[in-house]
């Protein structure tokens, strides 16, 4: 499967879409895993002591990585080489020596998930800070690629979003019968409703492996609704409703989410119902993309009356939200340029005050490339030789401002889109952010940490681990309740508590969920 989202090069029609989406045919439902996934057991294997070299290398590969903004190939490289060099390792260790095949897939899909949640604002196109403008010096080429920022791809990513985005705003008048879909009547509204809300939890993860499973939910609820409604349940039925399930949910940085998977999760993972519910979306893209009249089942009259609404509403609230303009500041003649403020490490998205230019070209071809990039390889491997003494040191460098300025903190870290908790356990929700791994406690302190500071450390590990769990909890307990409620008026036949065993089973899987309703329905 190809690990970019092109974008399109002719306007896509729903036939085509369709045609797409059909080759190759729909997938069977991929089989429920012997052993459902657990981030938390992963760390809990990655704190024993015979893995401290695993740790170790783990620590050198996210500090070398991080010295500078690579360019998005170099970024695919390095991760895939690193996390095929350390699952060999992995191998090697006594925790894992001697496991199940399933649990060791177990502790890949772990480290895939924590490499990834350290990398995210470093890999994810939204999170990367804006390009600094470039300084000037009389008679010096500045080398764009030396400095910090987004770049290349990665802006190429953030312009996208903002185009579709704009798309979906201009055309959010659209309705079922613009695209050829069916009345689906309340019942099936509910489905969609549902399925939005999937897909726009899309957000709220770091991980990967956690985002193609909102896909896969909003994905599994849409086909839901056409086996509820014994409608044809081929590509011509599910691509126009995916379409219109986009256009109502406006996720935000949907291609940046979209490219983000494709380029960084396990591709054996992205066979199967994820390869294929991935294409489709990716072909729901490019049509929302280049969406025009032609593309709907609409008069010209009724067209361009809702576009000229749309770009009205629009631009009265541009003018709304227009900032007053600023009073007038004397600045001093030799005062510096204050750099673009960064966004912290840990935040989901950067914000953007006008649009700029890409500069995808400055990722073109030099000469060069070829052996800076084998030398970056050979020093990312080369500085993975010292393995530390413990897991703690691996998240030491996450600061305490982690969280500060992330809306939505605390149900980003208790939203998991695989588990639901179980009545009477502690478990924390996945996926976290990337620096709340820092409560696994450590057993013994760094080299200047003495017994009082290791045990003040580990007490204060040990009550954010307890508050964080018990919130965690609290959210998961009301988004379980809420699913419950949400497919009770959706399966009115099925008992409430049935549903209750059934959410509970497929461990808060939204898509599997809503396929065993079904069964049980029928």
């Amino acid at each position: 499967m190809s690990t970019e989202l092109k974008s399109p090069t002719q306007t896509p029609t729903l036939s085509t879409l369709s045609q797409t989406a059909q080759s190759p045919p729909f997938p069977e439902p991929d089989p429920e895993p012997d052993l459902p996934f657990d981030f938390h057991r992963f760390l809990e294997q990655l704190r024993h002591r015979t893995a401290d070299p695993v740790a170790g290398f783990l620590r050198s590969f996210l500090t070398r990585f991080g010295e500078k903004q690579w360019m998005v190939h170099q970024q695919v490289k390095f991760i895939n080489d690193f996390l095929i060099f350390i699952t060999e390792r992995m191998a090697q260790c006594e925790v894992w020596a001697n496991v199940s095949d399933a649990e060791f897939d177990n502790a890949r899909e772990g480290m895939e998930k924590l490499v990834m949640n350290r990398l995210y604002s470093q890999t994810f196109s939204p999170a990367i800070p804006p390009p600094a403008p470039l300084p000037t010096a009389k008679g010096k080429r500045i080398q764009s690629d030396r400095l910090p920022g987004r770049r290349g791809q990665h802006q190429e990513d953030v312009e996208r979003d903002d185009v579709l985005a704009q798309k979906v705003r201009i055309y959010g008048w659209v309705r079922e019968e613009h695209l050829d879909i069916k009345p689906v009547g309340d019942s099936g509204r509910r489905f969609l409703t549902l399925a939005q809300q999937e897909l726009l939890k899309i957000k709220t993860y770091r991980a990967p492996r956690d985002k193609v499973i909102c896909v896969l939910n909003c994905c599994k609820v849409i086909f839901g609704l056409l086996r509820n409604s014994k409608s044809d349940q081929s590509a011509d039925s599910f691509v126009p409703l995916l379409i219109y399930v986009v256009l109502q949910a406006n996720p935000e940085h949907l291609v940046s989410n979209v490219q983000y998977i494709m380029r960084f999760r396990n591709q054996e993972k992205l066979g199967g119902e994820a390869g294929y519910y991935l294409s489709s979306l990716m072909g729901a893209i490019q049509f929302i993309e280049s969406l025009d009249r032609t593309s709907l089942t609409i008069s010209d009259e009724e067209f361009e009356q809702n576009v000229e609404a749309a770009v009205s509403s629009i631009a009265e609230k541009h003018a709304e939200d227009k900032p007053l303009p600023p009073t007038q500041i004397h600045v001093a003649e030799k005062s510096t340029i204050s750099r673009p403020e960064v966004t912290s490490r840990n935040s989901m998205e950067a914000e953007y005050s006008s649009p700029r230019k890409s500069t995808s070209s400055r990722e073109g071809g030099d000469p060069s490339s070829d052996g800076d990039e084998k030398a970056a390889v050979t020093g990312l491997l080369r500085t993975i030789q010292r393995p530390l003494s413990t897991i703690g040191r691996i998240f030491s460098e996450d600061g305490p401002h982690a969280n500060q300025g992330q809306p939505g903190a605390a149900s980003r870290r208790a939203g998991h889109p695989h588990s639901t908790p179980q009545p009477g356990t502690a478990k924390r929700a996945s996926p976290k952010p990337a620096d709340e791994e820092a409560t696994a406690r450590p057993r013994s302190a760094g080299p200047s940490g003495g017994p009082r500071n290791r045990l003040s450390a580990e007490d204060a590990a040990a009550r954010q681990a307890s508050a964080e769990t018990a919130e965690a909890q609290r959210i998961q307990s009301a988004e379980h309740a809420n699913v419950v409620e949400t497919l009770s008026g959706i399966f009115p036949d099925l008992d409430k508590e049935i549903i209750d065993d059934v959410v509970r089973m497929k461990q808060g899987r939204v898509g599997l969920a809503v396929e065993a309703c079904l069964a049980l329905n029928t």
